[in-house]
């Protein structure tokens, strides 16, 4: 059984010329099971793209039965937006196959501070234009809309691109660091935020630049809907979660991965009694 000393010799056996050795090698990764990726981001290992394809499998089957054991975790928290990033960062070490260097935590941080730094006004236009102008936050191309990293929010970060409800939650939990009630509006097919400014709760759309939407932007979408019937649909962190996993769900589906399709339709289950038909 190979142990924790041995894994850096593993690893840099991963791609050697031969079949027999090669066999072995992978044999010795199984047997870390679940902790495999804890083990490699201990003891502070990197991998080779090369390398990194090659132990994919193992990484994602390990990934799954991790995401399995831990994914209820979030479920007994008490406040609302920590439920909401436990969650979100529990997703986003699972897209990550659990072996990326940052946290969600700390990159949500060092966004906060960032901002905090510069002197602007703490509100939640600066806040959007920081993100969305200042940060280059945007939406994904359409290439690339139903690429299932869009939900990992670590990754949205960091690229700088991202689907409407994953660079709402941003918005929404740096916000949260920094004093101001952003929330979630769950409209059918294009996610938003209500925040507050001066006394009122507007609508602002992410995914198109942090903009605000105005009565005359719905003719467009509806027309016989308005800007309060949208601000109803103000949601807490079980339903975005639901249609975050929905969206993993449809993703996985477009590439095919069907085992990882299989496990957001799991985690969606324990959901259904705290929102229920919202669900669907």
């Amino acid at each position: 059984m190979a142990g924790p000393n041995q894994l850096l010799s593993l690893i840099k056996l991963l791609d050697d010329e031969s079949d027999v050795v090669r066999e072995e090698v992978m044999r010795g990764f199984t047997t870390f099971g679940p902790s495999l990726a804890d083990e490699i981001k201990r003891q502070h290992l990197s991998l080779t793209d090369a390398q990194r394809r090659l132990l994919q499998p193992l990484l994602d089957a390990s990934g799954r039965e991790w995401l399995r054991q831990v994914w209820q975790s979030w479920f007994t928290i008490e406040s609302d937006k920590k439920r909401l990033e436990t969650a979100l960062a529990i997703l986003a070490d699972f897209l990550s196959s659990r072996i990326h260097p940052l946290t969600l935590e700390a990159a949500l941080d060092q966004l906060a501070q960032r901002f905090t730094s510069q002197g602007a006004q703490v509100n939640a236009i600066e806040l959007a234009s920081f993100l969305f102008y200042q940060q280059g936050l945007k939406g994904a191309p359409p290439d690339d809309y139903y690429n299932p990293q869009n939900s990992n929010l670590i990754y949205v970060i960091e690229q700088k691109r991202g689907i409407p409800i994953s660079l709402t939650c941003l918005y929404i939990l740096v916000g949260h660091r920094v004093g101001l009630a952003i929330e979630g509006c769950n409209f059918p097919g294009h996610f938003l935020a209500i925040a507050p400014v001066r006394q009122r709760r507007v609508l602002v759309d992410c995914f198109n630049g942090g903009r605000l939407i105005q009565e005359k932007d719905l003719a467009r979408i509806k027309a016989d809907i308005t800007i309060e019937d949208i601000l109803r649909l103000q949601c807490q962190s079980a339903v975005i979660i639901a249609r975050i996993l929905r969206n993993l769900r449809h993703a996985y589906q477009q590439a095919g991965k069907d085992q990882d399709a299989q496990l957001m339709s799991e985690l969606l289950l324990p959901l259904q009694e705290e929102i229920g038909s919202s669900l669907e």
